[in-house]
């Protein structure tokens, strides 16, 4: 809770997440009303009180009350913030790992999907499926890509629609890039260079 925000506010703000545990200045509450108020919105989640200390011996007993177990051992505000900058900054990197993990999964299902038999090779119906294919798989991925904040959904949409479709290209001209950048409408040397920027695997009879 921000020393800025009301407490009203902070505890709307608390219930619209899914947070693992809150930490709580002993400082910036004169009761118990705010954990009352917490455990309120989220029943289950654990609260760990912050106190100086040269406060352990006058933590309030109504505090103490709601409490399912205590720790003695005090705390110092300054260890914890940097434990806590830790774990998110290790959240972070564990979500990109399952958003690739992901797309790597989804690509090659996608790429199945595009030359199966079942697929048609001109007309408008391969136009309807390629845009009902590409809604589901971006409806997939909206999860992972979430998880990532904001400002990672273009980019990241581009560059896995953008992979897909240079890997199923390559794939069906065999490796030879002179037709596979006169199909994609695109230069030699810039399929070249996106090749090597999407570190993508080429055909082992690539030309």
């Amino acid at each position: 809770m921000h020393t800025t925000t009301s407490m009203t506010s902070a505890l709307t703000l608390a219930g619209a997440h899914a947070y693992q545990a809150a930490f709580v200045s002993l400082t910036l509450l004169p009761d118990c009303a705010a954990l009352d108020g917490l455990h309120a919105e989220i029943p289950d989640l654990p609260v760990i009180l912050m106190h100086a200390p040269e406060h352990a011996h006058h933590i309030p007993p109504q505090m103490l009350g709601v409490a399912t177990n205590a720790i003695g051992k005090p705390l110092a505000i300054g260890p914890v913030c940097l434990m806590l900058d830790r774990t998110m900054e290790l959240a972070s990197l564990r979500a990109q790992v399952r958003q690739q993990r992901q797309f790597w999964y989804l690509a090659q299902e996608t790429a199945a999907e595009v030359a199966g038999p079942e697929l048609e090779v001109e007309g408008t119906r391969t136009l309807v499926r390629l845009e009902e294919m590409l809604v589901r798989r971006l409806r997939a991925l909206m999860p992972s890509l979430e998880v990532l904040g904001q400002g990672s959904l273009h980019r990241a949409v581009l560059s896995y629609v953008e992979k897909l479709l240079l890997t199923v290209v390559l794939h069906e001209c065999r490796g030879n890039q002179v037709k596979a950048s006169s199909l994609l409408g695109i230069n030699r040397n810039t399929l070249r260079k996106k090749i090597h920027d999407l570190n993508l695997s080429l055909p082992s009879n690539t030309r």
